[in-house]
């Protein structure tokens, strides 16, 4: 009901008790136990409307670099090979021709095995098994979330929006249609959230709680196989539980061990795999965190992760949009350190369990992010990319929107129901329809993989046909795409080497190793480096560097093969 003369009311309570009490009510939203078998009802439903979406197959999926290697070694598992794939390379690092082949140790070995599974189980082609992961990680992720935010939120019409905006901000079209793990993550999130919070309240009602937070622990652990990055969920959880066991007593500490030792097998069995089957590189290697640790800490990195976080993308054109979303927090943080009514209610239900465990998430993985680009930062800085904020931001709305709702004046109440109608026609028109319109109607190139092909057009189909014919021992391939020829081809191509005596230094390795007295170079070349050409030399240089001559033209490779001139190879021998 409405109390009209105050800002507390209705909010699924009644107001009455809290005029005679004269103290602060609990605000009440979806307290009853999660229906796993509804849940995944729904999600089945959402899968089934996600797959008929019209046209969906023929958007050419984007296979960005990183996938590149987890495609390449989830085929050559298939072919008896084992979970291998080329050295991969990063910017600024510094690359060295050590084999053919390395153990997949870059990325989590998680996403090549489901690959794997579903190929077996339903001969599939690898991108046909990453378009059904992606169709039941949005699927979940659209669910799970839209639960996880009513059990936050206050009951009624405007709660049951921002749910619906808090779900429709944890997918996008991108996540639909392109190979991603970042995908997972998001829908996996709030399963392991919910898992903990059965656990919380199981363990206050003094029944079994052992069992919700083992398994909230192994789902939590088991992110990691999936994303490194995943890291900050079971520290997370785990401080969560840290700070109910002190301050409540509820949660026992043993119950604290038995997440944190069911989320520490599948963590510590990776790291374990990757040292005993991957290179003699260090695990910050392996963990693809770069070679070495440093320690460039600035306070500004707080800010610059903040504000990351609390880009929207809602009216992103208009500036004040974003001041908007990043200030406002922090006047719910100012309303909530104040006294009276209205602050204690704020704090009321930020002290809810399932407020404070959001609280915990988020803040963990913006330390994380903090943490990694002060240690890292040879590596990438990685408070400045926008894919690890993704999984975070529904967080957003459950934490810092939802006090919004407390406010229970009539007109206050209808603007919030307006403009969480807003926000959600802004997602579904905005990001979802008009994206899918574009990518559907947009004239994309297709790889003989089946990916879209961004590099060596006109003519890769072509060039990539040639390429396969030409496989030998004393081939060796050098590309400034080198992981999309791999991929396309089964070679092991080679990124561009620094310079011509790195370059000998490489092929001298390779007669080595492949017991070949000599070796036939080619540099497959794309004249335009696109998104990595602030790293990699163009064309020009690398011709000159190296004394490349173009191979004779012909219909099968359009212009994009090179050898060496016979001066580099006299002075090579």
């Amino acid at each position: 009901m409405i109390c009209r003369g105050g800002i507390l009311g209705s909010a699924g309570m009644d107001a009455a008790p809290f005029l005679r009490a004269g103290g602060v009510p609990e605000i009440t939203s979806h307290p009853r136990p999660v229906s796993w078998l509804r849940m995944l009802v729904a999600v089945v439903i959402v899968a089934a409307v996600l797959a008929a979406l019209p046209g969906r197959t023929r958007i050419a999926p984007l296979v960005e670099s990183d996938y590149c290697y987890q495609f390449i070694a989830a085929d050559r598992m298939l072919e008896g090979h084992g979970l291998t794939c080329p050295k991969p390379v990063a910017p600024f690092q510094p690359w060295e021709w050590t084999g053919d082949w390395a153990f997949l140790t870059n990325w989590p070995a998680g996403y090549s095995l489901l690959i794997v599974a579903l190929r077996k189980v339903f001969n599939l082609t690898s991108l046909d098994a990453a378009r059904c992961i992606n169709i039941a990680a949005c699927a979940t992720a659209l669910v799970a979330w839209f639960m996880w935010t009513r059990r936050v939120v206050p009951r009624g019409l405007a709660g049951l929006l921002l749910s619906a905006v808090a779900a429709g901000c944890a997918v996008s079209v991108g996540f639909l249609v392109n190979p991603s793990t970042d995908a997972i993550l998001v829908a996996l999130l709030p399963l392991t959230m919910l898992l903990t919070i059965r656990g919380v309240e199981r363990a206050e009602r003094q029944t079994a709680a052992f069992l919700p937070f083992g398994v909230a622990g192994l789902f939590a652990g088991g992110l990691f196989w999936v994303r490194y990055a995943s890291v900050f969920v079971p520290a997370a959880i785990a401080l969560f539980l840290l700070l109910h066991w002190r301050w409540d007593r509820k949660v026992r500490i043993a119950h604290v061990l038995a997440f944190v030792f069911a989320a520490a097998v599948p963590v510590l069995s990776l790291v374990i795999i990757n040292r005993v089957f991957g290179s003699s590189e260090s695990s910050v290697a392996q963990l693809n965190l770069g070679r070495s640790a440093g320690f460039d800490f600035t306070w500004s990195r707080f800010a610059q992760a903040w504000w990351m976080f609390t880009d929207l993308g809602y009216y992103s054109h208009h500036r004040v949009a974003h001041w908007v979303f990043a200030l406002w927090p922090i006047a719910v943080v100012a309303i909530g350190l104040r006294s009276g009514r209205a602050a204690g209610a704020l704090r009321s239900y930020l002290s809810k369990p399932a407020v404070s465990l959001s609280l915990c998430v988020m803040l963990s993985a913006l330390a994380m992010l903090v943490a990694a680009s002060t240690l890292f930062q040879r590596k990438f800085d990685y408070v400045e990319l926008e894919r690890y904020y993704i999984p975070i931001r529904p967080l957003y709305f459950g934490v810092f929107a939802a006090p919004i709702l407390l406010v229970t004046y009539r007109m206050a109440r209808a603007a919030a129901c307006v403009m969480f109608a807003l926000a959600a026609c802004w997602t579904m028109q905005q990001e979802w329809s008009r994206t899918y319109d574009r990518w559907l109607h947009a004239e994309r190139a297709v790889s003989p993989y089946g990916q879209w092909s961004k590099c060596f057009e006109p003519g890769a189909a072509a060039l990539f046909g040639w390429l396969r014919a030409q496989t030998d021992p004393e081939l060796v391939v050098i590309s400034n795409f080198h992981e999309y020829v791999t991929l396309e081809t089964g070679i092991a191509a080679l990124p561009i080497p620094q310079d011509q005596a790195i370059l000998d230094q490489w092929l001298r390795r390779i007669r080595e190793v492949r017991e070949v007295a000599q070796l036939r170079v080619l540099f497959v070349l794309d004249p335009d480096n696109k998104w990595r050409s602030h790293w990699i030399p163009d064309l020009d240089t690398v011709v000159d560097e190296f004394g490349l001559v173009r191979l004779a033209a012909r219909r099968e490779a359009p212009g994009y093969v090179y050898v060496l001139s016979e001066e580099s190879i006299a002075k090579m021998n």
